[in-house]
């Protein structure tokens, strides 16, 4: 993505819904009489360090995210979601712990413990054949087997690349063989608000009761705003918290000043933004899903939550890695090749972009295929 998404025409990997302007978001948080004072907000705003753990207003929109029964929760502000995730392996993981982290995911996910920390990583793996939902007697045998070590089970919900989403009754489940192991079960929720069906939708992860549990989240995907590089971390663990925060000192001190501003208005007008996100996903999604439905050569498993979805070539012998590199080279087309995520064959296109982004690159994608006949 880094060397091709700047001069790319139609970007599909995109995984951020369609980014909004300030202006934009001005106009969807409130009518016209109070444009001009939002706008002198942020143009008379100091530029000082700010509030160092997070404004009042901001971490106040950060809980109303998870329902109103938030009394018990802590919120931490990271630099992005990314800053989230780094932050609880440095706070918690060390040299001689195990986390076990989904696969297919977020690559930071299993990079980050493993590099950083030198923790080991296990995969726990998920198949197109069972529609990429966990086999919990699997996850099982992996939590004894390595249960002496075992630090953190590690998931993202909604899932990224797949889109599939875990429901309420597989979260509950995976929750109570955390707690029966007295295990951490950390979730990149990033995705959370974006649910294209109102089928089993699970609750955050950190609303099962259980204390050891994190949410990692930001503005970015589902919020639209990937250039206010503000995320967070949820916990109902005060001790955590505490401990995150004193971690913090070391790699952020404080989110900027205006990134606060603008992810707090953002987020008490998320109705409104996560209307016009959802709206957007769906339009795009059906486009697809058209296009899978046309094209033999593709299969999937239809995504329930997010931005993306992940495509299976039917292809014997196809190299998903140059396909995208001749559809980023050739046909100005951006989309992430499976293999970055350890599934050569599988193609990961983000839908969250503008229509005609979509519309281009499934048309581009559809020559390519075409041409392999």
């Amino acid at each position: 993505m880094d060397q091709y998404e700047q001069g790319i025409k139609f970007n599909m990997g995109e995984t951020c819904v369609d980014s909004l302007s300030v202006m934009s978001l001005i106009e969807l948080a409130d009518p016209s009489p109070r444009r001009d004072s939002i706008a002198t907000d942020l143009v008379s705003t100091k530029l000082t360090y700010g509030d160092i753990t997070g404004s009042k207003r901001l971490k106040l929109g950060i809980l109303k995210l998870y329902g109103p029964k938030n009394e018990g929760l802590q919120a931490v502000v990271t630099n992005g979601a990314i800053g989230g995730n780094f932050l609880s392996f440095y706070s918690m993981v060390g040299p001689q712990d195990i986390v076990i982290v989904v696969d297919p995911s977020y690559q930071q996910l299993s990079s980050v413990p493993r590099v950083f920390s030198g923790t080991e990583t296990i995969p726990f793996p998920l198949s197109f054949e069972d529609k990429f939902l966990p086999n919990l007697d699997l996850l099982e045998e992996l939590m004894d087997k390595h249960q002496a070590r075992l630090k953190m089970v590690v998931i993202n919900n909604p899932n990224n690349p797949t889109g599939v989403v875990w429901g309420d009754s597989i979260m509950r489940q995976i929750v109570d063989l955390c707690r029966a192991r007295d295990v951490w079960f950390m979730c990149d929720e990033v995705y959370r608000p974006l649910y294209l069906s109102t089928e089993d939708v699970p609750d955050s992860v950190v609303n099962y009761g259980y204390d050891k549990t994190i949410s990692t989240s930001s503005a970015s995907k589902a919020f639209s705003l990937a250039g206010v590089r503000l995320g967070w971390i949820v916990t109902p663990n005060a001790e955590l918290a505490k401990d995150l925060l004193n971690k913090r000192d070391y790699n952020t001190i404080s989110i900027l000043v205006l990134d606060d501003l603008v992810a707090s208005l953002a987020l008490e007008n998320a109705a409104n933004i996560m209307k016009r996100n959802y709206n957007i996903c769906k339009t795009n999604l059906e486009l697809i899903s058209d296009f899978v439905d046309k094209n033999s050569q593709l299969d999937w498993i239809r995504p329930s939550g997010g931005s993306t979805c992940f495509l299976k070539v039917n292809v014997p012998g196809i190299e998903t890695l140059d396909l995208c590199k001749d559809l980023a080279t050739k046909y100005s087309t951006l989309i992430v090749p499976g293999e970055v995520f350890g599934h050569p064959g599988f193609l990961r296109i983000g839908f969250g972009n503008s229509t005609s982004d979509i519309e281009g690159g499934l048309r581009n994608l559809g020559a390519y295929l075409q041409n392999l006949k």
